[in-house]
């Protein structure tokens, strides 16, 4: 399944004032098992971090995995090659996911593909949400992420922002290889207490090393994401 690709390429807001804060699954960015680099590059000092909960016990893999995985990754459109984006992805294998306060936690696919013949070294990743997805109150949202189909859930930080925040809460970096690909699962669930919400999960994958002033470094990377919604009741 091809996720509906949203493209950043704006360099004001690498530098623009931002309204955000941090939900409870912050705190210091742990790595990916297996991490080839890790670093919580670009926090902004702004942002105000909750201890995030203990890394569960390690799980099945997706039931949807083998077929995900076996689904040619998407082509790179004309604008985003003139951008210079080197990264796509796609979301899967369900279009969107659905939390409720207190609820079981979803989970999703992401995969990034390498669109290039080089390897691409020390790509993190961060997860985004505007600021308003919940009526501009904290959402209240756990978000943990895995190397699928089995690695260890790790705790992400999720950025609540009004604008491109690709380097805060980055971990996880990793080499992606030569025209290779990498796939990430994504855990979500909501708080007893979550208000209701609803927009798009926005996964960034950069160098973990890039300048959150340069632009032209940050495109090692790219953006996707899924539909997320915050719903009461089961």
């Amino acid at each position: 399944m091809r996720a509906d690709r949203r493209w950043a390429g704006s360099a004001a807001a690498a530098a623009g004032a931002v309204m955000l804060f941090t939900t409870a699954c912050a705190g210091p960015s742990a790595p990916a098992d297996g991490v080839t680099g890790d670093s919580s590059p670009g926090a902004s000092a702004s942002a105000t971090r909750t201890p995030g909960a203990p890394a569960a016990v390690k799980s099945s893999p997706n039931p949807g995995f083998a077929d995900f995985q076996a689904e040619p990754c998407p082509e790179l459109t004309d604008d985003e090659k003139n951008a210079g984006y080197l990264i796509t992805m796609a979301a899967g294998p369900r279009e969107g996911i659905t939390v409720h306060p207190g609820g079981e936690p979803q989970t999703v696919l992401v995969k990034l593909c390498n669109t290039t013949g080089e390897a691409l070294p020390g790509i993190a990743l961060s997860a985004q949400v505007e600021w308003n997805y919940a009526g501009e109150r904290p959402p209240k949202l756990t978000v943990e992420r895995r190397e699928a189909p089995d690695g260890d859930w790790r705790p992400v930080e999720l950025v609540v922002a009004n604008d491109y925040q690709p380097l805060t809460g980055a971990s996880g970096a990793r080499d992606l290889p030569a025209d290779g690909t990498r796939i990430v699962e994504y855990r979500i669930s909501a708080a007893e207490d979550a208000p209701a919400g609803s927009g798009r999960l926005s996964i960034h994958a950069v160098r973990a090393d890039a300048d959150p002033f340069d632009m032209e470094d940050m495109r090692g990377g790219g953006n996707g994401g899924f539909p997320l919604t915050t719903a009461p009741g089961e």
